[in-house]
């Protein structure tokens, strides 16, 4: 019998399994929605189906960079409470997650990625997964991950702040490679990390986030009382300080406050070339998972 993607979603929505669970549960059944029901709580998916409803707010943010430094993921794989968080099992499936998308794992979301291969074991990491669950008693998920590619001379850089709550996947080129520029980077991703930039640049912010900034600037000048003729500077003085807290490149560098991350990258030239920050991805763990959860509901 064709198990189609139909079947797969109505098992899904009947048992809060993943797609990958599902799809199997069908072919081993033959189809048949009960026996397929049976065989995921035969196979310990029913306590991750009764777990569903708990929000995994514990965990880590893991991240791989391939050998050759062309590519890096970044994971954030969340359980339920930090006990669960620090055990070495748990922490073992975030970093080969991260792994197997750095090496080369193609995966549109989330679901695709409970299909892969474990590099180390090789059993998918959906088993994995809902095996650790079955042991620990507390959900677990990967909530997300991205996967950063580099060209040219270009290079992935991955930073893990103390207790891996908190990571940043760079990408970045030095003119002049080496150990130098090795060290750059990974200052660069310490700056990212502590500065949470939303940009490198003013060119590449959204532009909705820079329209919304700028009519907050206009109101702030409104209410400043100030006479009308003074109200765009005060706006451009506002929309400077954003600047300032969002665009990496005109952050205060966290080494050297006085000046800009901009002009220590300048201050560089003589030694590393030019320095490009092509793109970042900066995780903390849980971040907005209030907020996610309200506009689910």
């Amino acid at each position: 019998m064709e198990i189609t993607a139909k079947m797969v979603k109505e098992l899904r929505d009947k048992t809060n399994a993943g797609m990958m669970d599902c799809k199997k549960a069908l072919v081993e059944s033959g189809g048949d929605m009960e026996k397929a029901r049976d065989w995921l709580r035969e196979h310990g998916l029913a306590t991750v189906n009764k777990r569903a409803g708990r929000v995994a707010r514990e965990g880590i943010v893991a991240t791989a960079v391939s050998d050759d430094g062309k590519k890096g993921a970044i994971v954030e794989f969340n359980t339920e409470t930090d006990f669960v968080a620090k055990l070495e099992s748990f922490r073992t499936i975030a970093r080969n997650i991260a792994s197997a998308l750095a090496g080369g794992a193609a995966c549109s979301d989330v679901d695709a990625l409970m299909g892969v291969s474990c590099p180390v074991c090789g059993r998918v990491f959906s088993e994995l997964i809902n095996e650790n669950t079955a042991t620990t008693g507390e959900k677990s998920e990967v909530r997300r991950f991205a996967v950063m590619e580099a060209e040219g001379g270009a290079s992935v850089n991955a930073y893990n702040h103390a207790g891996d709550k908190l990571s940043v996947l760079l990408l970045v080129q030095c003119a002049n490679p080496g150990s130098d520029a090795d060290e750059c980077a990974h200052t660069l991703a310490m700056q990212i990390a502590a500065g949470n930039p939303i940009a490198v640049s003013r060119e590449d912010i959204p532009p909705d986030v820079l329209e919304r900034e700028r009519k907050v600037a206009m109101e702030i000048a409104k209410q400043s009382g100030k006479p009308e003729k003074f109200l765009d500077q005060i706006a451009r003085g506002q929309l400077a300080k954003f600047y300032g807290e969002c665009v990496l490149l005109e952050q205060a560098y966290i080494r050297e406050p006085k000046i800009t991350v901009k002009q220590w990258l300048e201050s560089l030239r003589d030694k590393l070339g030019e320095v490009s920050v092509r793109a970042f991805v900066r995780y903390q763990l849980a971040e907005e998972l209030d907020s996610e959860k309200a506009t689910d509901a």
